[in-house]
This record gives structure tokens, C-alpha cells and sequence, in this order.
């Protein structure tokens, strides 16, 4: 594109459409830093990536994911769902990332559900929240069984990182 003998850069001239139609780039901000903890206890991975569920309340998955919010301060969102219809059966944010968040979490599921006498796996991550001692044991007086992943394998808790990844991007990042 040339005007009266200057010459624009393609860059240039992408820039001033990107103006004139109101066109801007959504950015997600970087990750906040976590401080690894000492873990209480570490269970085996009975899902071994089976996210089928005959019946509700068989399956659940539970992860953390941060939220940012527009003045730019964080927050931490703790979700368990069913893998029978990928429902979600609880979901609390708090301005920490704590095992009390992971523990009123469940404890809102626990509440909101009816449960069978079969027994409920919960599969998480090897996450310091859901290894401590309070949580383990907050499991165990629920009769709870708790499932991890592999140490940094998400592939284990696919559909926690889906939920997450369609609620940034449909929800909180425009």
C-alpha cells in the first residue's frame, strides 16, 4: 500500500484495521508460583484413565485451577465432577489455594449428592492439598477412596484439564 510516496509495512497497515475494527489479542497471564508441599500419603491410580461411569456418584474427579480476576489479583478455583455426564457437583474459589479449600469442596459435594453404599473414587492430582493429612483424613471419616495421577502426567485427569481449559476460555479470559 502506497500513499502520496510513503510506503506502509504490512505491519502497519495490520495494526491501524486492527484499530479501526476494535481487533485485540486475549492474552492469559502467567501462571502464579506454587511451593511444593511435603505429601502426607500418595494412592495408587485406580482409574488408570478410565473415565467411564456406569452410574452417578461411581467417579469423581477434582483439580485446582487459578482464576484471574480484572483488578489482576488471583484466585484459586477447587471443582470436583461426575464422570457419569461430566456434571459438576461442587465448585468453591477462594483467595488461597489450601487443602480446606479441597476439603469444603468435597464436603459441598458430599452434601449435594446421594450416594450409594458401592463406594466413591475421588482421582486428583499429586497435588500437596489433596495429600495432606487433613484431607487424607477427611477421605477416609467420608469413606472416600481417594485416586492420584502420576506425578506431572495431566493426561491422567483429562477431564479436569478439558473443564478447566472451557471455562478459561469461554468464560473468564474475554
Amino acid at each position: 500500500m502506497e500513499r502520496e510516496g510513503y510506503h506502509y509495512s504490512t505491519t502497519t497497515i495490520h495494526k491501524y484495521m486492527n484499530i479501526e475494527m476494535g481487533l485485540h489479542s486475549i492474552v492469559r497471564p502467567k501462571k502464579p508460583g506454587t511451593k511444593p508441599g511435603k505429601p502426607h500419603k500418595i494412592f495408587e491410580n485406580r482409574l488408570r484413565q478410565d473415565f467411564h461411569a456406569d452410574k452417578p456418584n461411581q467417579k469423581w474427579c477434582t483439580d485446582f485451577t487459578y482464576l484471574f480476576l480484572k483488578t489482576g489479583k488471583v484466585r484459586y478455583n477447587c471443582t470436583i465432577i461426575d464422570l457419569y455426564d461430566r456434571s459438576v457437583i461442587a465448585s468453591i474459589t477462594d483467595q488461597h489455594i489450601t487443602s480446606d479449600l479441597a476439603i469444603r469442596t468435597l464436603k459441598k459435594a458430599l452434601d449435594s449428592q446421594h450416594l450409594s453404599k458401592d463406594g466413591l473414587i475421588l482421582h486428583s492430582d499429586q497435588g500437596s492439598q489433596y495429600t495432606s493429612k487433613a484431607f487424607v483424613e477427611f477421605c477416609e471419616s467420608a469413606h472416600v477412596s481417594q485416586s492420584m495421577s502420576k506425578a506431572g502426567y495431566p493426561y491422567d485427569n483429562t477431564p479436569m484439564e478439558r473443564y478447566f481449559n472451557t471455562l478459561k476460555n469461554e468464560c473468564t479470559n474475554l
